[in-house]
């Protein structure tokens, strides 16, 4: 057995970890939002809401994401050579080419947002939130390009701060604008003597929440960037390039950086918005429109919020390890390179097989113990689709390391045919059954499924990854699967009597030690694992006591 090397972390690979982390730290936020935002608008209020910010995600993502990661790469590149000059006209022809963009697109979104509602999302009360979000992509779009220019002249770690910051705002504006315009849409809905006023208005509120978020955001890189001004002045005057790009120059590098960015954006962050129109649109053909709205909200804000918590949970494992692996693999260093694919990949199956298996049969406790309203569609909607905990940690985890290894063509084409195949899917699916939203969730998880393999595929063709069938998924899916049932068992003999606090926190102890007991005795886990693991050493002592090591 090769013996497990102890890296000793500079201060760049630490940066390099809290920049990955803190995009999964601020998705985690944006979703742990919705928790008490459902309590506040109910399911019909984020069924409203989920559009607007799908919206806002995804021109957002392109913005912050796409084109940050452009001006970050672009401007990095020349601040290496002293091209201080150059640099600069990168950030300003970014910034005028995302200004022109993202103010047609807000203006198009504000003005337009009842035929947006109406016509791409059926749901026409839904336009008050899509209009109160409208001024959040403008100021995305400025969000974005300083953050890569910021991160591209060596300011990462405020960038990170303002990023994490903006999630806190928005957590905190959305609730509370939410509960002031639902009280107020009450009155409204009383008036017009028409319920649903009360969660569109809602809806808006936390939508607004949004567009103040970003704005505090932009304030607040605008006083990072006045900090280092005078450092930037100086190394202006310290430019030694021999000449400056031209406007053109930077603007054709800059779009042909940008695009699979872009392309990568797009392509992963547009189901909801589709699967939405979709689901909608089929759901009035089979006459059972009355059900939609909240049935999405279900979707939106209770099953997707469960198992996107649990997933990010389980990827933050892996986080730590992608830098490094790439490095490893810029050096040819290949044996070490599948080494270390082959302990993250088994670190991230001994987390999320089964938090996956738990979640689907601890679905009823989960729901009633974290929400209101209908709980017991979210229960099947998670017994239906927690397997999206497992393939989205490590579909994250492959599709990282081809991007950080410049494979990033198997990422634009992973996404591709999962989008295409996900969506047929979920179109036939759902038109030739009465499954509804559970149709919805299975069409995630096929989304989820083919990213994976393509992740799977691009890793064994390019790193030489072979994947340990037998201890990381064989033994685990064994020890998860009798944890499971342990867990089912104890929860149906409990629910009745104990309620859902107690008898999701009894099963989950229950469920966690025999499944750490099967683990060590059938050997899917050694004592160099736990270590690295969050309460492994607590593990640890506890097997060495009741005498498992």
């Amino acid at each position: 057995m090769k013996q497990k090397m102890k890296v000793t972390k500079t201060g760049r690979g630490r940066r390099r970890e809290w920049m990955l982390g803190a995009g999964l730290i601020a998705y985690l936020i944006g979703l742990v939002i919705r928790i008490p935002l459902i309590r506040i608008i109910g399911d019909k209020g984020l069924g409203f809401f989920a559009p607007s910010m799908e919206i806002f995600a995804l021109i957002s993502t392109v913005l912050c994401y796409g084109i940050s990661r452009a001006v970050a790469i672009l401007v990095k590149y020349r601040v290496k050579r002293d091209m201080f000059k150059s640099a600069r006209r990168v950030y300003r022809s970014a910034l005028f080419f995302t200004l022109v963009f993202s103010v047609l697109a807000t203006l198009f979104v504000f003005f337009f947002s009842e035929f947006i509602a109406r016509t791409f999302i059926l749901e026409y009360r839904g336009y008050l939130a899509i209009a109160a979000v409208a001024p959040a992509i403008l100021l995305s779009g400025i969000l974005g390009v300083m953050r890569g220019y910021l991160q591209g002249m060596g300011a990462m770690t405020p960038t990170v701060h303002s990023r994490i910051l903006e999630k806190f705002i928005m957590l905190l504006a959305s609730l509370l604008l939410a509960k002031a315009f639902f009280t107020y849409g009450e009155k409204v809905a009383a008036l017009l003597r028409d319920s649903e006023y009360a969660a569109a208005y809602g809806a808006m509120g936390a939508a607004m929440g949004v567009s103040i978020a970003c704005g505090i955001g932009v304030l607040h890189l605008l006083l990072i960037k006045l900090v280092y001004a005078g450092t930037f002045k100086q190394q202006l005057m310290g430019d030694s390039a021999k000449y400056v790009e031209s406007n053109a120059q930077i603007i054709s590098t800059f779009l042909s950086t940008a695009l699979p960015y872009i392309l990568c954006a797009l392509l992963y962050n547009m189901n909801y918005l589709v699967d939405q129109r979709v689901f909608n649109y089929v759901m009035n053909k089979q006459e059972r429109g009355g059900i939609r709205l909240a049935h999405w909200g279900i979707y939106y804000g209770k099953y997707s919020v469960i198992v996107g918590i649990l997933a990010i949970v389980c990827t933050m494992a892996a986080v730590s390890g992608i830098p490094k692996i790439a490095q490893m693999y810029d050096k040819q260093e290949y044996g070490e390179v599948k080494y270390r694919i082959g302990s993250v990949s088994h670190n991230l199956a001994i987390l999320s097989i089964p938090f996956a298996v738990w979640t689907a049969v601890l679905a009823k406790p989960m729901t009633g113990m974290l929400f209101t309203g209908d709980v017991n569609t979210a229960a099947k909607l998670l017994q239906s689709g927690s397997g999206v905990i497992v393939l989205f940690a490590f579909a994250y985890f492959l599709m990282s390391l081809m991007q950080r290894i410049r494979k990033i063509r198997v990422v634009i084409l992973g996404g591709l045919a999962a989008f295409v195949i996900h969506l047929i899917f979920l179109f036939v699916l759902v038109s030739t059954t009465r499954l509804g939203i559970i149709a919805v969730a299975l069409g995630l998880l096929v989304f989820w499924l083919v990213v994976c393999i393509a992740g799977v595929i691009g890793a064994v063709r390019y790193m030489q990854f072979s994947p340990d069938w037998i201890r990381s998924f064989g033994v685990t899916g064994i020890a998860a699967g009798l944890s499971g049932l342990a867990g089912m068992l104890l929860n149906k003999v409990m629910l009745a009597w104990a309620g859902n606090t107690a008898t999701f926190l009894v099963c989950f102890v229950v469920c966690a030690f025999i499944y750490f007991v099967l683990m060590i005795v059938l050997k899917g886990i050694r004592e160099d694992e736990l270590e690295d693991m969050p309460g492994g050493r607590i593990v640890i002592a506890l097997a060495e006591k009741v005498h498992l090591m």
